[in-house]
């Protein structure tokens, strides 16, 4: 699991609600960046699905649905794109009307690898992951993408030292990554910060009610430990953002 090394919609920024702290918490550090252009139709977004309770209680609050209208500060104005193909668990390729076919790599969640090329890195469950990935996304009909911000910059994309965009993918409504997280196919990852709010409370929620249904990673005798994954993911300063189950340190007050 390599920590990453940064229809139509666009809407008028006034229309967003962009409060929050995200200009706080720049998870990674952008390598250099390149300048694109949004274009400005619009159009509605269709309602998250209502998946039903959990099946079992994780003693928290549940996770409410994060959706575009839910973005802070430190992203750009959502781009409404075009589903291409996935390339990992975490990363997938879309189409955008400007820039064209473009590499995202979905903030604050970390697959096991798949395509590494050091092949003792990729795993089944990574293999399985992408795979599950590709039909979600594949049955999706509506996809936003919204970029994070350079920290150089706030006017251009963030992106990782692989020249990867950085962003928030909402597939028919719904932040993909709180259903990867909720499914068990990725922890919330927070090895360079937590998200901002309402997003990081909504992944930790999304993992507390992961774990306590014993989905993907959270199943009983998964191969990969965990345990040892969070102690190189949470350590001191911004990276001690939030609970390790694995200490006994609760998700919810």
């Amino acid at each position: 699991m390599r920590a990453p090394l940064s229809l139509s919609i666009a809407v008028v920024a006034s229309t967003i609600a962009l409060a929050g702290c995200g200009d706080d918490l720049p998870p990674y550090t952008p390598a250099p960046d390149a300048g694109f252009a949004d274009t400005g139709a619009v159009v509605d977004v269709p309602a998250a699905v209502d998946r039903g309770p959990p099946q079992l209680d994780s003693g928290c609050p549940a996770s409410r649905t994060i959706t575009v209208a839910d973005v802070p500060s430190g992203f750009l104005a959502p781009s409404m794109v075009r589903f291409v193909r996935e390339l990992d668990g975490d990363t997938s390729k879309f189409s955008f009307a400007i820039m064209g076919e473009t590499t995202v790599r979905f903030l604050w969640v970390n697959t096991e690898e798949s395509v590494s090329s050091t092949a003792s890195e990729n795993t089944a469950f990574g293999r399985e992951t992408s795979a599950i990935v590709g039909r979600y996304l594949a049955a999706g009909t509506a996809f936003v993408v919204v970029r994070q911000s350079s920290t150089r910059d706030p006017a251009m994309p963030a992106l990782d030292p692989y020249a990867r965009t950085l962003g928030l993918v909402f597939v028919d409504g719904e932040l993909f990554q709180q259903r990867l997280v909720r499914e068990g196919l990725s922890a919330y990852y927070t090895d360079f910060g937590c998200a901002p709010e309402p997003i990081h409370s909504a992944l930790l929620l999304a993992e507390a009610e992961a774990r306590a249904n014993h989905r993907g990673i959270w199943a009983p005798g998964h191969p990969t430990n965990y345990a040892d994954v969070f102690a190189r993911w949470i350590t001191g300063g911004t990276r001690a953002c939030r609970p390790n189950p694995f200490r006994n340190q609760s998700y919810c007050p």
